[in-house]
């Protein structure tokens, strides 16, 4: 009887030992018990009550290439400086001349209408009086190009007989040229008074705004002088005449 309650005994303790070798194992983290010489490479520089921060360097965030493809940030196209209402500039010789002398030489140059157009009243006299510059008919909306590379002297949101318009002054062969174009659509002039341009930049719309009876651009030509002159010669020569 003694040996079986000694036994008894022994087989409890062994039980108790088990049950609290248990409960030790999953209730300390596995880290915890790891060697201390496990730790020698963690470096933790996080502070009481300081901000966390990640620190990319000189990483660049222009494009990111993934599995052969690059995206690339796009480059914001800049906005067309619109004309106020009103007239800005002027369109004279002696405005002409300083717009030359503050431009580049033209090396390039385009049709007013790189499409085609319809010619209507030409240079010269008519009935109602000395037309001044060539009558091109087009379609409403079609874009107008500038022939040449230069900076805009005169523009207008509204008025007159011209109604929206725009003059550039360019350096052709060294001489002060200046090209005029007439009755954009309201609203259309993409260029002011300062804008630099570049041959075959659309700088407004075909419309009829002003003295018009139908969609067209009146077209001039003048120099240093003021005085308007014939632009067929000067547009064939340079290989865009209509």
């Amino acid at each position: 009887m003694g040996r079986v309650k000694y036994q008894g005994t022994v087989l409890g303790v062994i039980a108790m030992t088990f049950v609290v070798g248990v409960a030790v194992a999953t209730s300390v983290p596995a880290a915890s018990l790891a060697a201390p010489d496990s730790f020698d490479n963690v470096e933790i520089d996080a502070f009481a009550g300081s901000a966390q921060s990640f620190d990319a360097g000189d990483a660049a965030g222009a494009s990111v290439s993934r599995d052969g493809y690059v995206v690339h940030t796009p480059t914001p196209t800049p906005t067309p400086k619109p004309v106020s209402s009103g007239s800005e500039g002027g369109y004279g010789g002696a405005q002409c001349q300083a717009g030359a002398d503050a431009v580049a030489e033209s090396v390039a140059f385009s049709p007013v209408y790189p499409d085609g157009n319809r010619m209507s009243d030409p240079f010269g006299p008519r009935a109602e009086g000395f037309h001044k510059g060539m009558d091109m008919l087009n379609s409403p909306g079609v874009p107008v190009h500038a022939i040449a590379d230069g900076v805009v002297i005169a523009a207008s949101g509204n008025g007159g007989t011209g109604g929206v318009y725009t003059s550039i002054a360019h350096k052709v062969g060294g001489q002060a040229v200046c090209s005029m174009y007439m009755h954009f659509q309201d609203g259309s002039l993409t260029v002011g008074v300062g804008s630099i341009v570049t041959a075959g930049q659309v700088i407004g719309l075909t419309g009829r705004t002003g003295n018009a009876t139908t969609e067209h651009t009146h077209f001039e030509m003048y120099g240093a002088d003021g005085v308007r002159y014939d632009p067929i010669p000067f547009m064939t020569e340079h290989g865009i005449a209509p």
